[in-house]
């Protein structure tokens, strides 16, 4: 029995396709339970000549290859139609699926009969994709009143076959159909009777490339538009009628916020006066027929003033008001990290501003909390837009673990609270302080954390909207023995890390040392050198398998090539972290001859030496002395982080490297045609 068919379009498919098969072939679900279907859209390089060759070795796969229909609709819609699946799930040619994703999506959709399964997903560049949807594990999503079940309204989902063939729901084709997606999933709102959601297992990973296609979506193109309106007209059309009318609302609010209040931000006053001129005629228009102003009231205040200058014509103010009303994300510091009985203690201090210090501009009046704007916006602005008293109380602080590698988010329980002052002058100012208790054996719906490296960020929200980055701090690593693994806390590039799970030489790399206290002694044809770690905590009896690098100092062909390189080569050794008697050790044991050898220890801390070096006498004194000291140490910083800074200027070089790129590339066509 086929219970899931995979439907993978394929056109001039790059590396990440090998991903794709690697992420397939590492599913749970059995191979004879499910089947692959690529369907090549006329590729003119190798892609099908490749998918050939992977189908020869697969017998669960199938490749078919089209005349080039210039966009993935008519290659899923094939697919489609070629599938046996009780179940079709639809991939792009770069993503991954996660390894249990066909198994527990097909296991959950059966169990309540779904239509649909949003499984949770995950995006490589954005730490709070989707977290809102993907809160708790729930049978029937139909009627939310948060969010509409199917967001993100990407196929990426687990769509009943017969469910799709019932209805006549297909992709539409006719060559470049921008958010083709979202006319697939209208559709699939307007029959389904019961959407599912699956939050507890990763599903799905949207792996974002430099070609991606969705980076062809730009508000300069005048196509952009065109298509936009066809999703406004589609949604009015497809969810006509009462019985409709909350997920409608839901649709049109997404849009109207994400794609036409969006569009007036602090870049907006930057574009060109041609691109400036049909953003805001296109949004205009498309107001005055999508967005009646009772939708404003899903907006925040901060969108619902562009949107009220917008309906009433107030372009010049419009474009200048990001620099009286900029939007400052939310972005915390760990004042407080330390492991109690192997769970991670995390405090933190949060703030709304800008890498150069620049809070948002409030007062009060009549106990009330307004944004503070130029007498201009006074004059056309009511003062209940202005009002954000309720946002400011109704903020919120949760801490979030990130995968280093699979990129997926899991959140954790989080104490918060929101503090507001006022200063003599009537200025307002708030903050907010978040603690949470964090273990890694539960806190993924009741199950452990993956072993490996977890980023921590903090997700703050002010008027529903959200920005989840990584906790700022600046800490000595601290780590502790649980059981038989080694977890510890440290700081990368100034942003929070834990890692978790049995240790592969990790921890020895941001432990440092404490070379006073060094032993060593020769037994059983070993040296057995022990080394205290600094920052190891000892809460109970435990011994951990780990490595350790190690390079010999013998005049010997390898100690001439590392003499060349300028640094050793360094292998793997088996040790052991042990704590016991109130100390953290790592032990290693090395030949009973070794009187002098590098160890690789504490280099990945942002003070560490690169590497150690370690003298053993006959008297059974040990020597550490640090090498070459790879970085100074920081001195305390207040204030915004200066990498903030060094990323903001690094996001604007790409921008304006994109952007001109893009004008080349126009300019050739020109030139070409």
């Amino acid at each position: 029995m086929v219970k899931v068919s995979v439907v993978v379009p394929t056109y001039r498919s790059g590396p990440e396709l090998d991903h794709l098969i690697a992420s397939l072939d590492a599913q749970t679900l059995p191979t004879s339970e499910f089947e692959v279907i690529f369907v090549d859209d006329g590729s003119p390089d190798g892609t099908f000549e490749r998918l050939k060759r992977v189908q020869a070795t697969r017998p669960h796969v199938r490749v078919e290859q089209i005349e080039n229909s210039g966009w993935p609709c008519r290659p899923r819609n094939i697919g489609t139609d070629l599938a046996r699946g009780e179940y079709v799930a639809y991939m792009d040619h770069d993503d991954l699926l996660f390894p249990d994703a066909l198994r527990a999506a097909y296991e959950f959709a059966v169990a309540h009969g779904a239509d649909v399964v949003n499984g949770k997903e995950a995006r490589t560049n954005d730490p709070t994709w989707a977290i809102p949807t993907y809160r708790e594990d729930a049978p029937q999503s139909i009627g939310r009143e948060d969010l509409n079940p199917l967001i993100p309204m990407n196929p990426h989902k687990l769509y009943r076959r017969a469910f799709l063939q019932e209805h006549g729901i297909r992709f539409r084709e006719g060559g470049r159909v921008m958010w083709e997606d979202i006319f697939f999933n209208l559709l699939v709102e307007r029959h389904a009777k019961v959407i599912s959601t699956l939050a507890s297992v990763p599903y799905y990973h949207w792996h974002q490339t430099p070609d991606s296609g969705s980076k062809g979506f730009v508000r300069s193109s005048p196509e952009y538009w065109r298509w936009l309106r066809e999703v406004f007209v589609a949604t009015q059309e497809d969810l006509a009628g009462d019985d409709f009318a909350l997920p409608r609302e839901q649709l049109l609010a997404h849009q109207y916020r994400s794609r036409l209040i969006a569009s007036f931000d602090g870049r907006f006053i930057k574009r060109g006066q041609s691109v400036r001129d049909l953003v805001y005629d296109a949004c205009r228009r498309l107001q005055a027929d999508f967005a009646p102003p009772a939708l404003d009231a899903r907006l925040n205040r901060t969108e619902q003033i562009r949107a009220h200058l917008l309906r009433t014509d107030q372009r010049d103010l419009l474009e200048r008001l990001p620099q009286h009303d900029p939007g400052l994300p939310g972005w915390g510091r760990a004042t407080s990290v330390r492991w109690t009985d192997g769970r991670l203690e995390v405090s933190a201090h949060a703030e709304w501003s800008a890498p150069n210090g620049r809070r948002h501009a409030l007062v009060r009046r009549d106990g009330r909390i307004l944004k503070q704007l130029p007498d201009e916006y006074l004059a056309v602005v009511p003062d209940e837009l202005r009002d954000v008293t309720d946002e400011i109380h109704e903020a919120s602080l949760e801490f979030g673990l990130r995968a280093a590698v699979s990129r997926v988010t899991w959140m954790a329980p989080t104490d918060f609270t929101i503090d507001v002052e006022d200063d003599e002058a009537g200025r307002v100012r708030f903050d907010g302080t978040a603690s949470a208790v964090i273990d890694p054996d539960t806190v993924v719906f009741g199950r452990a954390l993956d072993p490996g490296v977890w980023d921590v960020n903090l997700r703050c929200v002010l008027g529903r909207s959200p920005r989840q980055a990584g906790l700022e701090a600046w800490i000595t690593p601290t780590g502790v023995v649980f059981g038989d693994e080694v977890r510890v806390a440290y700081a990368v590039k100034g942003l929070l890390a834990i890692s978790v799970g049995p240790d592969d030489g990790r921890a020895v790399r941001r432990l440092q040392p404490e070379p006073s206290a060094v032993s060593a002694e020769r037994a059983e044809g070993v040296l057995r050198v022990s080394i205290p770690l600094r920052g190891l905590e000892v809460q109970r009896p435990g011994t951990a398998e780990t490595a350790v690098g190690v390079a010999p100092h013998a005049a010997t062909l390898r100690s001439v090539v590392d003499r060349v390189r300028r640094r050793p080569l360094f292998t793997p050794t088996p040790a052991r972290i042990e704590a016991r008697d109130g100390v953290g050790l790592l032990v290693v044991d090395l030949p009973v001859a070794t009187r002098r050898a590098r160890l690789r220890i504490g280099d990945l801390d942002q003070i560490g030496a690169s590497w150690w070096e370690l003298a053993a006498r006959e008297s059974g004194q040990v020597t550490l002395t640090p090498v070459r000291t790879a970085r100074r140490e920081k001195p305390a910083r207040t204030g915004p982080s200066p990498y903030r800074r060094v990323r903001s200027a690094v996001r604007r070089g790409l921008r304006f490297v994109r952007k001109l790129s893009r004008r080349v590339l126009r300019r050739g066509r020109s030139e070409d045609s």
